[in-house]
Parts: C-alpha cells; sequence; structure tokens
C-alpha cells in the first residue's frame, strides 16, 4: 500500500472506516485479494498476495485481526537480499512469529509489533499498521520511526511518518472524515476520491530525501492518491468497514493496465 487514511473509532458502533491505495510496477506478479489457506485452527485470512515476494499489502483475517503495508520514501535502491516486506503483514495475519518459523502465541498487537523490533533492520523502510478489532487495539510500527499506539480519530499514511500531512494524504483524510459525518457511507464517493489523479501543486510537493533523484513527472505523478506513470501505478483500491457488532465489509476494486476496472465485495459476521 502506498496511501492509507482511516478513521478509528474502537467504542463506536463503526469502529472502523479505511481506504487505501497499492501503487506499484504494473508487471510485478500480484493476485487480487481472496481467501488464503491457513494453518489449522487459524481464522482465514482475506488479502491480495504479491506473486513476486510471498507477502500482502493490505489484509484482515475473519476474526477481526488488520494489517496494511506502506513503504518509506527514501534514498538509494533495495538490495536484492533484503527480505519482502509484505511477509511481515501476511506473518502478523498468519498467526506466525515475526522473523522464526513458528507461530506466535502471545496475545496482542503490541507483544507482536515489539517482538518485531528486534529484527525489522534487516528490512527496507516500512510502516506496518496492526490492529485486533476485537480487543480496540491499533499500533504503527516502522524501521523509521518509534511504535506508535494509534490514539481514536482519522488518521493517514503513504510513504512517510504516520499522519505526515502530505497533500494526497491530507485529502483522503478530509473524505474519510467527511463519510464520518454524513448519516449513511457514500462508498462510491470514497472510491471516486482513490481515484483521483489530481496531483498535487508544485509549491506542495513533498520534499525528497536527500539523495533522492526523481524527475519533475514522477515526483507529481506520485503526489496524486492515483497514480499513473510509465510502467507504475494505482494497482487496487480498497474500501473497508468493520463494527461493532463484528460485521465486516470489503470492497476492491482493480485497475489494469488498460484502465478498465474489476469489483469485489465481500461481507462477514465475526
Amino acid at each position: 500500500m502506498c496511501l492509507i487514511a482511516w478513521s478509528w473509532q474502537p467504542r463506536q458502533s463503526r469502529c472502523l472506516l479505511l481506504c487505501a491505495n497499492r501503487d506499484e510496477w504494473l508487471a510485478r506478479p500480484a493476485r487480487p485479494m481472496h481467501w488464503w489457506e491457513t494453518a489449522p485452527g487459524t481464522p482465514a485470512v482475506l488479502a491480495g498476495r504479491d506473486l513476486q515476494g510471498g507477502g500482502t499489502w493490505l489484509g484482515i483475517r475473519r476474526d477481526g485481526l488488520l494489517a496494511a503495508l506502506t513503504n518509506v520514501r527514501e534514498a538509494g535502491s533495495r538490495p536484492a537480499q533484503q527480505p519482502s516486506r509484505g511477509n511481515l503483514a501476511a506473518r502478523f495475519l498468519q498467526g506466525l512469529h515475526p522473523q522464526q518459523p513458528k507461530p506466535w502465541h502471545a496475545a496482542g498487537v503490541q507483544a507482536w509489533a515489539h517482538e518485531l523490533q528486534r529484527h525489522m533492520h534487516d528490512y527496507a523502510g516500512f510502516n506496518l499498521l496492526l490492529a485486533d478489532l476485537r480487543r480496540g487495539e491499533m499500533v504503527c510500527v516502522s524501521n523509521r520511526a518509534p511504535i506508535v499506539d494509534v490514539e481514536p480519530g482519522v488518521h493517514g499514511l503513504s510513504n512517510a511518518a504516520l499522519d505526515t500531512p502530505w497533500p494526497k494524504v491530507q485529502r483522503l483524510k478530509q473524505a474519510v472524515a467527511q463519510a464520518g459525518r454524513d448519516d449513511g457511507e457514500d462508498f462510491e464517493s470514497l472510491l471516486a476520491r482513490l481515484r483521483d489523479p489530481t496531483p498535487a501543486e508544485d509549491s506542495r510537493l513533498p520534499p525528497l530525501p536527500a539523495g533522492m533523484q526523481l524527475s519533475p513527472q514522477w515526483n507529481r505523478g506520485l503526489s496524486a492518491a492515483f497514480i499513473r506513470l510509465p510502467d507504475y501505478g494505482t494497482r487496487c483500491s480498497t474500501l473497508l468497514r468493520a463494527d461493532a457488532d463484528g460485521s465486516i465489509h470489503v470492497i476492491e476494486q482493480l485497475h489494469e493496465a488498460d484502465h478498465a476496472r474489476r469489483e469485489f465485495r465481500w461481507n462477514w459476521r465475526d
């Protein structure tokens, strides 16, 4: 994922409303959201799958565990031997230890996040949002910033630290906040916001990390919520709502290279 905004209200009737875009190289193979086979005794996982690295960028378990991943914008190329960051989200959802090939038995997202801290510098820069909707717990763990307990409210995350006010993050947060004030959510309006190709004004473009070189075309293109650049762009958009009664609703829209769009929906009650 490269853009996420969400309203987190763990003590309200609708505890989570989350919108997200995944941006990636168009040639990188991936499966859209589907139910993963998991180990016996582990609740099923609904997530996309990166067929090159094996992990995922966004997923939710049938019992309400959620993980979402963004990369951190930084200079330099990623060494080929570094492990895939998407495997961290997948391991959390599958109930596995952050690093070792064994199940994880400790309770709570905080415990998993702190265990991950011991190993996370093996990875290129990332932000990993973890939540247990049953317990009302949410944290953001990164190997470029301290662990954050996510407080109730509207938050956003892209390729920098939590709530960094990049224009596209701010615009999507505003849309999510407005949806929370409306009597009924307009999901189509939120999905349309995720498809917004408007770049930031040049004066408001996010600063580049020291040593990072981007052409003006790419710098502007990456500042939009919906990205369409040569060989790179927004691959899918996801909207997820979770209610206090255990109901979970997920919509995913796939954006094909030829501008066609496919949509899938899932609903269940924990």
